[in-house]
């Protein structure tokens, strides 16, 4: 977790906070390795009259048994070769002004340091069909 924040920062300041390790919801798996959770509420520029955008929620899961319940519902026959993944990162984005230049940010430095595959609510795993990641010349919507 701190690998990635660390490749974050690399590309300027962040503003936020780390909120702690998100509440399981109903039918999650609480066991040790809950612990290896974070969440953080994060931002590229500060509050007040100058902000440009709104915060959004970076959630970071790692342990491949806590993951196998929502990659497995993602990739059910793991056509994509998710299963077995070990970290999981989930971005939220929430207001009108989402933060596009940290979700950027955050896919480069996860792009950097893992293999990664995008996976999103609306179009699944046909975003990546539709949108390379910034190593690849384009960035995310």
């Amino acid at each position: 977790m701190d690998l990635l924040l660390d490749e974050i920062l690399k590309n300027g300041p962040l503003y936020g906070e780390c909120i702690g390790p998100p509440t399981p919801g109903p039918g999650q798996w609480e066991g040790p390795e809950q612990e290896a959770i974070t969440a953080f509420r994060l931002a590229t520029s500060p509050d007040g009259i100058s902000r440009t955008s709104d915060y959004l929620l970076l959630e970071i899961h790692v342990g491949v048994r806590f993951i196998a319940e929502t990659v497995m519902a993602a990739d059910l026959n793991d056509e994509h070769g998710v299963w077995g993944s070990d970290l999981l990162a989930i971005i939220t984005l929430s207001g009108d002004r989402p933060d596009w230049a940290l979700v950027e940010r955050i896919w480069t430095a996860l792009e950097g340091l893992w293999s990664v595959v995008p996976w999103d609510e609306m179009s699944g795993f046909d975003i990546s069909a539709k949108t390379e990641g910034p190593q690849q010349g384009k960035t995310l919507p």
